[in-house]
């Protein structure tokens, strides 16, 4: 049997959901453990069953009511991460993680159908999906009632225009928590690269702005045809992931959240530019599709 644990923000929890789906794919056994407590998400909490009309969910169901989420969920309030594996391994269970970040994919994950394994980590890459890609798309069709009617205005004329989505991510980036990971990656350059190859190749784009920081933006490019999307905030800020898989094609951060807007997007022709580094503590990665265009 695997175990994916689901945590941290909504962008990580959907590459969890999507690993999981990769796994059952194999025709492995794979259920989701969503821990109570709160301080294991961040921003707005545990949110895939909430916004997304995720049908064939009997095994997370079936997870939440088993002895093991039990035991995993008193296992984390009690132990520390050494006496958690030596507890895991007790009882026959191997804990898998990613813990060091490098965004590399491991080909080797999930192949013993005689381990039983509990993951936990974030699993950014598309390629541990590849083979249940219709399964993910399926799984997040985002609800239609919670979406606001200003939403709902902006999604329709979205549709019928060239419309592009570039993500500026800078809020938190650049808190000292973040910065010497993520921050100063996708800065004014990267956006002027993308911005003029969106230009060069798609006839009369429509710029739409989805930013935390409108003031950074119009210090440092200006774009005459653009329209910030600034009224999704705090419980509502996943309706911005949806107007972002909505519109033509993607400039996005060195973030999962506009990772997934840009992933979503099923525009067969789309353009999805992403920064050539996600991290600055790694060279490397698998994060971003061949597809992709990197500057």
């Amino acid at each position: 049997m695997k175990y994916v644990v689901i945590a941290e923000g909504l962008g990580n929890q959907m590459f969890q959901y999507a690993f999981c789906l990769g796994i059952r794919a194999k025709r492995k056994r794979c259920s989701l453990i969503i821990p109570l407590r709160k301080k294991t998400f961040t921003h707005n909490g545990y949110e895939l069953k909430k916004l997304f009309t995720i049908t064939k969910d009997e095994t997370l169901l079936s997870a939440l009511k088993s002895g093991f989420v039990s035991f995993f969920r008193l296992a984390t309030r009690s132990f520390s991460a050494q006496g958690q594996e030596r507890l895991y391994s007790s009882i026959g269970i191997h804990i898998v993680s990613d813990e060091n970040k490098n965004f590399l994919f491991n080909a080797d994950i999930a192949q013993d159908d005689n381990k039983n394994e509990l993951f936990i980590g974030t699993w950014q890459s598309e390629k541990y999906f590849t083979n249940a890609q219709n399964e993910v798309r399926e799984a997040f069709r985002f609800k239609e009632e919670p979406l606001s009617g200003q939403t709902k205005a902006l999604r329709n004329e979205i549709q019928v225009c060239n419309s592009v989505s570039i993500h500026i991510r800078r809020g938190d980036y650049m808190t000292p928590q973040y910065i010497s990971l993520f921050g100063n990656i996708c800065n004014e350059q990267y956006y002027q690269q993308a911005i003029a190859h969106i230009k060069q190749n798609v006839e009369n784009p429509r710029f739409y702005i989805f930013t935390d920081d409108k003031e950074w933006v119009n210090s440092n490019f200006k774009l005459d045809d653009a329209q910030y999307v600034n009224f999704n905030t705090g419980k509502n800020s996943w309706q911005d992931m949806f107007l972002m898989s909505q519109c033509k094609h993607n400039i996005i951060a060195n973030s999962t959240f506009s990772w997934w807007g840009a992933w979503l997007n099923s525009n067969p022709s789309k353009i999805t530019i992403a920064p050539k580094k996600w991290s600055n503590a790694f060279e490397k990665d698998d994060i971003i599709p061949d597809s992709w265009i990197r500057f």
